[in-house]
């Protein structure tokens, strides 16, 4: 067996991964894919150590069957509100006399870049070139090979809570893992899900998690934005069933049979008997009331987008917005954000061309949108370190700060 990828989306109500070999002629031939339920997290924060290392043991023990190297090389997503993104700068003096730029000169650039001071208990998690300038002319992608005196990068920071970090990484090393690489959760949906062209004209990815949604901002191929918000569909869950008094479960299961995202789109007629969802409640509700209550809570969330579009400026975005995620499945959705941000809106699946997958279970299961980050790491993990099967956490920090 060649090199194996193994991806982990660690999400607040389930993890989903896959395990793919890396062939030669750069596809992925699918070993095995697999959701459970995870326990120890909110928000997309371990807050319990000790079901997190719980769940991951006996994950780790099935892999381990499959495969020893399966556990060599796990690509992971850190999602918290606690990531964020912030804009630097570096610059380089061209170091030959003929003033042609060599890679030497661009790495120093792109590491004076991260020489950026930090918040207390930060570290950097990702520094994506966004362009390089030579002598003061910018919006190019690959300066070698081109004369000037000077190069010039502009990079997006992504700075992470270093505590969050460490409890992730450690929780998965402990157990018998090795961590080959971390992603920002929405960089990594992203990559599996929008296409080159959508990047260059202008495009919004959101992904509608179980504890948080997150967001990624894309303008002439550029990454202009990422951030993770900590509200996500668990909180309509919650408003349900506050507003009928209901238990969680009942109220989880009412969302997703009846649930809508447009209220004035649903009758004030049709009526919803609860016993059918949990013999205990003996009322019946409008189903429109369900789709207010749901409603509410949702044009909160996409207002605090609309918040973060409005702060990066004049943007436009042409191709709209690419929806991705748990939630994206609740009915109506596309319509409600369609009419909040007054953009086009389409659902987002991942991009399983490279993708070699001979069980029908699996293929099932990774087209679809909730499983669009976990395809993307291992698409991020082929093109970072993906040469370098067996890399250890250790080896990861060493690129880690500036």
């Amino acid at each position: 067996m060649g090199q194996l990828i193994t991806a982990l989306d660690i999400g607040s109500a389930n993890i989903k991964g896959l395990v793919v070999e890396l062939r030669k002629d750069s596809a992925f031939s699918v070993i095995t894919v697999f959701q459970q339920p995870s326990a120890g997290l909110r928000r997309g924060v371990i807050v319990d150590v000790e079901e997190v290392t719980s769940v991951l043991r006996s994950l780790i023990v099935d892999l381990q069957k499959i495969s020893k190297k399966a556990v060599q090389n796990i690509f992971v997503n850190l999602n918290s509100d606690q990531v964020k993104p912030r804009l630097s700068r570096g610059t380089a003096a061209v170091a030959r006399a003929d003033q042609e730029i060599q890679q030497d000169d661009v790495e120093r650039a792109v590491q004076a870049s991260r020489a950026v001071k930090v918040s207390a208990n930060s570290l950097i998690l990702h520094n994506i070139t966004r362009e390089f300038i030579v002598d003061d002319v910018g919006g190019i992608p690959d300066p070698v090979g081109m004369i000037g005196s000077r190069v010039e990068t502009n990079t997006l920071v992504i700075e992470a809570f270093a505590p969050h970090f460490y409890t992730l990484t450690r929780a998965i090393e402990r157990v018998g893992g090795r961590v080959s690489g971390v992603v920002f959760s929405p960089l990594a949906a992203a990559r599996a899900v929008l296409s080159k062209r959508q990047r260059e004209l202008g495009v919004l990815m959101i992904d509608f998690g179980f504890g948080t949604t997150s967001i990624a901002v894309y303008e002439e191929n550029k990454v202009l934005h990422a951030k993770s918000l900590p509200v996500g569909s668990t909180y309509l869950t919650n408003d349900i069933a506050i507003g009928l008094r209901a238990p969680v479960e009942a109220a989880e299961k009412l969302k997703l049979t009846y649930g809508y995202a447009v209220s004035k789109d649903v009758s004030r007629r049709e009526v919803i008997n609860l016993q059918e969802i949990d013999s205990s409640l003996r009322v019946e509700i409008s189903r429109r009331f369900l789709a207010e209550v749901i409603e509410v809570r949702l044009a909160e969330i996409l207002g605090l987008i609309n918040n973060e579009l409005k702060a990066l400026g004049h943007i436009e975005l042409p191709a709209g917005v690419v929806m991705v995620g748990g939630g994206v499945k609740l009915k109506g959705l596309v319509d409600l954000v369609r009419q909040e941000l007054k953009l086009t809106v389409q659902m987002g699946l991942p991009d399983l061309s490279r993708f070699e997958i001979a069980n029908p279970t699996n293929h099932e299961l990774l087209d679809d949108p909730s499983f669009a980050t976990a395809v993307g790491l291992v698409l991020w993990g082929a093109e970072r370190v993906g040469s370098k099967p067996g890399s250890s956490i250790i080896d990861f920090f060493k690129n880690l700060f500036p």
